[in-house]
């Protein structure tokens, strides 16, 4: 802005507002209100605001024993898409596995009563249970809004990938935990 002087007789100094002076006044305004439409109402009107943290538990079937050697606990799980579900938690609250095998039969029983071992080939399948860490919004209906975008809910399958195994998921069950930071 800039200050003028205007001699009407006195010495005081009087501050002239020309259009341009309103036009700047005017933007920066605009700019402040716009910051904090984005960062407050809009977070607030599509979720982003209300998102917390969702284990998970889903069930992989019929994969080849040796790929639950990669998938590590803090791996990310992405959609196939490339947009990404969660993050690989503990299989359970007292484990620090990412994957619970479940469990093969090594033994059986034969007609006569003896125990028989037996020796599976290396292109055994198994199926596995775990867990996902997600962020996200949990809806009345039972479906989970990950990111509050993509839904999901018990029952769904889900074709997802690590930075090393592509596989598919079934979701199991959706529970709220609290994080540790």
């Amino acid at each position: 802005m800039k200050k003028s002087r205007i001699n009407n007789g006195s010495n005081e100094n009087r501050i002239r507002i020309k259009a341009l002076d309103i036009v700047i006044i005017l933007l920066i305004i605009a700019s402040i209100i716009g910051i904090y439409f984005r960062y407050n109402i809009l977070d607030t009107l599509t979720g982003a605001k209300n998102q917390k943290d969702y284990a998970v538990s889903f069930q992989v079937n019929d994969i080849r024993y040796t790929t639950e050697k990669y998938i590590n606990v803090g791996d990310m799980v992405y959609y196939t898409d490339g947009s990404a579900l969660g993050k690989v938690i503990e299989a359970t609250t007292d484990s620090k596995n990412a994957l619970i095998v479940v469990p093969t039969q090594k033994n059986f029983i034969s007609e006569n009563n003896e125990i028989v071992s037996v020796s599976y080939p290396t292109n055994t399948r198994i199926d596995a249970s775990g867990r996902l860490l997600c962020k996200g919004t949990k809806k009345d209906n039972g479906y989970f809004l990950v990111d509050g975008t993509k839904s999901i809910a018990p029952g769904d399958k889900i074709s997802v990938r690590t930075a090393l195994v592509t596989f598919e998921i079934t979701v199991t069950s959706i529970e709220g935990i609290e994080v540790q930071k």
